[in-house]
């Protein structure tokens, strides 16, 4: 199996868009990407240039120059278009070097504020490779969306939890509507890796005016203010979880430059009423804390410690609904879409750690 990258982008720089760690994490495990780089009114050319003489990217970028149709103004279609002429720029390209078996062909898609992370490298090339050989054509992966910060994770069905980000490229799939993912695809591979989507966090003035402007792109000008009021009120809707696990390390100065917290301060002392074997020890490790306890019950932990449990130091894996007023645990077990598969265990933990305060260690 063969694995290549293809992605779109237009005023990267403008629109803050994370554009550069995007491409950098991409890079890490396809053999090319295909850009279709839409006609740019800022320094986004020049920044993709930089990326590829700084990071040796030259000949692992291949790009091709586009022009977006203005008046195009429907659903988003503009996007699907675009993505589709990256598509095939890929497509076309395999086909006339003939330099791999075009049937083990995959393309890898990120939009412009997506990134992976490395630590799943390898869950993803293992997954695609499993989906190549067992007669898949797609792989959908699961999302996180960061809203309003580095440190929180929206939750509510207004927030797709998976999408299709990989494809056999000897098929008839294409990208559609507003590009958000792709049909035609006749036997779908569930991944439990992670698109972080950081689309959301980005420098304040970029991100007003991509919102505004992101609008023209679905509506005709008479309709924009009751659509900017529509997402004013979404905004205020969002559901959202803290987040304390770990980042991809592409995002580190971008983090700290919009000024989140790329690690936090070591805590003490954390009790985790749960069978040990439930999480990883991958995971384990990965917790900021000093000394780490397992328990099988309250009343095992609490004959242990011969005191009140301290709320703010315990974690109950399976609450009752007492123990959810008590603890203050306000953790699904998905996202609220109908959509949405069951999140694990590991990553159940690492959102109730980040309730109280408990971060992983950093990469």
């Amino acid at each position: 199996m063969k694995l290549y990258g293809f992605t779109i982008l237009k005023n990267g720089t403008k629109y803050d868009y994370s554009f550069k760690e995007s491409l950098l994490s991409m890079a890490q495990i396809t053999k090319m990407i295909y850009l279709a780089l839409g006609d740019c009114d800022d320094e986004t050319e020049k920044a993709l240039q930089n990326l590829q003489d700084l990071n040796g990217l030259k000949d692992f970028l291949k790009i091709k120059h586009t022009i977006w149709d203005p008046n195009l103004r429907s659903g988003g279609l503009i996007l699907s278009r675009e993505t589709n002429v990256a598509l095939n720029f890929l497509r076309e390209d395999l086909r006339s070097n003939q330099s791999d078996d075009y049937n083990d062909c995959w393309g890898l898609y990120l939009q412009a504020d997506e990134v992976i992370h490395q630590d799943e490298n390898n869950q993803i090339l293992k997954d695609i490779l499993w989906a190549n050989d067992n007669g898949y054509d797609a792989v959908r992966f699961r999302y996180l969306h960061f809203w309003p910060d580095h440190s929180h994770i929206a939750i509510n069905k207004k927030w797709y939890p998976s999408e299709i980000r990989a494809i056999r490229l000897n098929t008839n799939i294409e990208s559609w509507g507003d590009a958000q993912s792709f049909r035609f695809a006749q036997k779908v591979f569930d991944s439990d890796a992670h698109i972080f989507h950081c689309g959301h966090v980005r420098e304040k003035d970029s991100y007003v005016q991509k919102k505004s402007d992101i609008l023209k792109l679905y509506h005709s000008d008479g309709k924009l203010s009751k659509y900017k009021r529509r997402e004013k009120k979404l905004d205020n809707q969002t559901e959202i979880l803290t987040y304390l696990g770990t980042h991809p390390k592409v995002m580190k100065d971008r983090i700290l430059r919009l000024g989140d917290q790329w690690e936090h301060p070591q805590r003490d002392l954390v009790y985790i009423v749960a069978e040990r074997s439930l999480f990883s020890e991958s995971l384990i490790e990965k917790i900021n804390v000093k000394n780490i306890y397992f328990y099988k019950s309250k009343k095992e932990l609490k004959n242990a410690i011969g005191i009140k449990i301290p709320k703010n130091k315990t974690i109950i894996f399976e609450p009752n609904w007492l123990d959810k007023f008590i603890y203050k645990d306000n953790i699904p077990s998905s996202m609220r879409s109908k959509l949405a598969r069951p999140w694990s265990n590991d990553f159940i933990l690492t959102l109730k750690l980040s309730q109280k305060g408990i971060a992983l260690k950093s990469n």
